[in-house]
């Protein structure tokens, strides 16, 4: 695997053309991660941007990890791959057998970090989520997440 940081992928960013659609959520809110990233060009952000939508509540994104230009970034790796991993493993069971199909697995500054453990968690991660959506989280899981 290459981890020069020039190379390294961000599985949370924003929809703006030359980034690639990675993942579409569900009905249940978790994200189904495509097996084959596809571009996204201006034409599918201003369709998913129509009547001040934002993509990043409905799809998934992919582009180059910006390291220290990120506010994110830690000094020296993702601080939303750390805090997603440490939240999530009180919820679900990480399973390095039974990993997403991912096209940028190989990329992917989370799985770098983190591996399985990322990939395991990967579908729970919305980039964009409504205050509406979190408050009926904490409703349906709150014993789940103050234990």
């Amino acid at each position: 695997m290459d981890h020069s940081s020039d190379k390294m992928l961000c599985p949370s960013a924003r929809a703006t053309t030359g980034s690639k659609l990675i993942g579409i959520r569900q009905a249940d809110g978790t994200v189904a991660i495509l097996p084959e990233a596809l571009p996204v060009t201006q034409q599918f952000v201003d369709t998913a941007s129509v009547g001040g939508k934002d993509p990043q509540q409905h799809f998934r994104f992919t582009n180059k990890c910006v390291e220290h230009g990120c506010k994110q970034w830690t000094g020296s790796r993702c601080g939303v791959a750390d805090r997603i991993v440490d939240e999530i493993e009180t919820l679900i069971n990480f399973d390095e057998n039974n990993l997403p199909a991912c096209s940028i697995r190989s990329q992917c500054r989370w799985y770098n970090q983190w591996n399985y453990k990322a990939c395991n968690a990967c579908p729970y991660v919305v980039t964009k989520i409504t205050e509406e959506e979190i408050n009926a989280f904490i409703a349906a899981h709150g014993e789940a997440i103050e234990q």
